[in-house]
C-alpha cells in the first residue's frame, strides 16, 4: 500500500498525532509563502529528508508517491509556462514563447504540489488514525462524528488502493491487454475509475449500516481506550516550526 498507516519507533511515530498536525499545516503555510522555484525545490528536499530520515519511509514508497502526484504537476508546469505573461524571454521557438517569469510560477506550483502530497502522506503513514480521533475529541473538543468521518478518509485511502489493485489483477487473470492509443486508454481509464467508486460506494453502505445498527451517534459523547502521551518535546518542536512559519511570513 502506497499511503496507509503502518507501526513503527520511529521519530516521526514518537510525536503525538496534533503536535505533528501543526507541523504538518505550517509545512503547508511555508509552501504557500515561498514564491520561487529554487525556495519550492529546497524545501521539497528537506521535506523529504524529513520522511526518509525521521519517518523511515522508503525510497520506494516516496518514488510511488512523486510518480502519483506527477500526474497531475507536469501537466500543470506545462500549463502554465504556456499561459503566464512575463518580460524575460528565456526561449521563442515560433509561435511559443517562455518567459523566465512563467517558468519560476510554474516550477514554484509545481513543486508546492510535490510538497503538500509527501508530507501529507508522510503524517498518514506515522500516525495511528485511531489516536488521531481520540485526541481530536479529547483535546480540541471536535464532535467526535467529525472526528470519525477524518478517521473513515484515512481508512478509505488504502481500501481504494486494494480495490484498484484487485481489479487489475482480476483483468490480467482473465488476459485483458493494456489498451493501444489515447481514445482506448482513457476509456478504459474511465471504466476502471468507476469500478473503484462503484466498490467504494458499497464499502460506504456496509459501514453506515453496521454504525447505524450499533447506535453510532446515539450519545453526546463516547469513551476511548486508546490513551495519546504528549512529549514535552513534541509540543516544544511545533511552537518552533509555529515562529519559523510567522518568520517566514515577516520576511517574504
Amino acid at each position: 500500500m502506497l499511503i496507509q498507516y503502518e507501526k513503527g519507533g520511529t521519530l516521526l511515530h514518537r510525536y503525538d498525532p496534533l503536535s505533528k498536525l501543526v507541523i504538518l499545516f505550517c509545512t503547508a503555510v511555508i509552501a504557500m509563502l515561498l514564491d520561487q522555484a529554487w525556495q519550492q525545490a529546497l524545501f521539497l528536499l528537506l521535506c523529504i529528508g524529513q520522511a526518509r530520515f525521521a519517518g523511515q519511509v522508503s525510497c520506494k514508497r516516496l518514488l510511488g508517491g512523486i510518480r502519483l502526484i506527477a500526474i497531475v504537476a507536469i501537466p500543470y508546469f506545462i500549463l502554465t509556462s504556456l499561459t503566464v505573461q512575463g518580460d524575460t524571454v528565456w526561449l521563442q521557438w515560433g509561435p511559443i514563447t517562455l518567459t523566465v517569469e512563467a517558468l519560476n510560477a510554474a516550477g514554484a506550483m509545481s513543486l508546492r504540489m510535490f510538497t503538500l502530497f509527501l508530507t501529507s502522506m508522510a503524517y498518514i503513514l506515522t500516525t495511528d488514525p485511531r489516536e488521531l480521533v481520540a485526541e481530536l475529541t479529547r483535546r480540541l473538543r471536535i464532535p467526535y462524528r467529525f472526528a470519525f468521518g477524518v478517521s473513515a478518509a484515512l481508512t478509505f485511502i488504502p481500501l481504494l488502493e486494494e480495490e484498484g489493485a484487485h481489479i487489475l489483477a482480476a483483468q490480467q487473470v482473465r488476459g485483458h491487454r493494456p489498451p493501444k492509443g489515447l481514445g482506448s486508454r482513457i476509456g478504459y481509464g474511465l471504466k476502471f475509475v468507476s469500478a473503484v467508486l462503484l466498490n467504494a460506494l458499497r464499502r460506504v453502505q456496509q459501514t453506515a449500516g453496521a454504525m447505524e445498527s450499533k447506535g453510532f451517534g446515539a450519545y453526546p459523547d463516547r469513551t476511548y481506550r486508546t490513551e495519546v502521551n504528549i512529549p514535552s518535546w513534541a509540543v516544544a518542536s511545533a511552537v518552533m516550526y509555529v515562529l519559523a512559519t510567522v518568520f517566514v511570513w515577516w520576511i517574504t
